[in-house]
């Protein structure tokens, strides 16, 4: 499909869904979006979408602030990029793997379930950034990967990194407008949605981060040889 482009803009059209992909993954717009319709149910949708917006440009900050900054600060604690793309790439395959093989009943939504008990369903205006949009939306989880994406940008020349920080930053737009449109139109969604056809969905995204898991450790290992050699 790419073979007639350059290579760096092949490297560039590949980087933005892989991406995007890993970040949907533990981000799940559609099973958030879902819970976060149970948390505000007597809010008005213009409200609702207005949380929705705020939201979504929240992640899109601290997602974006990750990818830029994380690795730097990894640096500041003698954390190896290699390293980096090891452990991250490691557990991003490990979060494919276990999606492949738990119960179809469970997703990545039910295990934000526990925050509904912390979260008050009056004034939820005032809680937008925390815990609507942390660690609600964007967790730990999040945050690990998003520093894997940017482990992945360094090592190379500088119009190298340039291309892939710009490549991750349109993923992330991308990610920000799922946020929008699922948060402020879940109540459309669980009144559309086929579970079943989600499921399958669901399943081939999660080998989809299995596969992006795989590579990611294969270019970390790639790097850490040629450290001795």
């Amino acid at each position: 499909m790419f073979d007639n482009l350059p290579p760096l803009l092949q490297t560039f059209l590949l980087i933005i869904p892989s991406t995007y992909m890993a970040l949907f993954h533990v981000v799940n717009p559609i099973g958030s979006g879902v819970l976060f319709l149970g948390l505000t149910p007597n809010t008005p949708n213009s409200v609702r979408k207005k949380m929705a917006r705020k939201i979504a440009f929240n992640a899109g900050i601290i997602l974006m602030f990750t990818i830029l900054v994380g690795i730097f600060i990894m640096k500041l604690f003698g954390i190896t990029i290699p390293i980096v793309q090891m452990c991250g790439g490691t557990m991003i395959l490990t979060m494919g793997w276990r999606s492949l093989q738990q119960d179809d009943t469970v997703n990545e939504s039910d295990k934000k379930r526990y925050l509904s008990d912390q979260i008050n369903v009056e004034d939820h205006t005032n809680k937008v950034f925390y815990p609507y949009t942390f660690p609600f939306t964007v967790g730990p989880g999040s945050i690990a990967v998003a520093l894997t994406i940017s482990a992945e940008a360094l090592g190379g020349k500088t119009h190298e990194y340039i291309m892939h920080y710009t490549a991750s930053a349109i993923a992330i737009l991308l990610i920000m407008l799922s946020i929008y449109v699922c948060f402020s139109s879940a109540d459309f969604f669980v009144s559309k949605a086929n579970e079943q056809a989600r499921r399958v969905i669901m399943k081939i995204l999660s080998f989809v981060l299995l596969c992006i898991g795989g590579q990611i450790i294969m270019n970390g290992v790639t790097e850490f040889v040629k450290t001795f050699m």
